[in-house]
């Protein structure tokens, strides 16, 4: 005589449960960035399978992964099967750690500088110079170092490239 379940709904019901949440969007979108078609094509699928609110910190944090990382394949090596989801996470924590310019005070500001420098791949480090060069003399309150305060290098980067230098808060001549 053959062993039956003995809650054969139960056990059916688990199945399908298990079939339709292995179809729901974002549970099994990964990244696939083993060439460039292929990551286009899974990137936008990653990013459309999470919530509308998660969308922007998603496509920012893929920026900042790229810019944080030493060449396209470490980027591709870094996020090749995975999910939004713990790409989000990989972000949140890298976010974190950043290290941020502060200009609370002189020391502060030298060791923010020195930290900054420290936490960029080899390839940053040539734009990290460049843009240290153009910073004023470290004076306590000065409204052009005040308007860096708090930000990643990447921010300070993009502020300066989105307004074509024309960023009030970056150091001028």
């Amino acid at each position: 005589m053959p062993i039956r379940p003995a809650f054969p709904r139960l056990s059916a019901g688990l199945l399908v449960s298990a079939v339709l949440l292995s179809a729901l969007p974002g549970c099994t979108r990964r990244i696939d960035a083993s060439n460039e078609d292929k990551y286009y094509k899974t990137y936008t699928q990653v990013m459309d399978s999470l919530p509308a609110s998660e969308q922007r910190e998603f496509d920012e944090g893929m920026t900042t992964i790229w810019f944080y990382s030493e060449s396209d394949e470490a980027t591709h090596a870094m996020i090749h099967g995975k999910s939004g989801k713990e790409i989000l996470a990989m972000v949140r924590e890298m976010k974190a750690s950043l290290p941020k310019l502060d200009t609370s005070s002189k020391e502060a500001f030298e060791d923010s500088l020195s930290r900054i420098r420290a936490s960029l791949p080899p390839s940053k480090v040539e734009d990290f110079h460049a843009w240290a060069k153009e910073l004023p003399p470290f004076r306590q309150g000065d409204p052009r170092l005040g308007a860096l305060n708090g930000m990643t290098f990447q921010k300070i980067i993009e502020n300066r490239d989105f307004t074509n230098g024309q960023n009030h808060g970056l150091p001028k001549d």
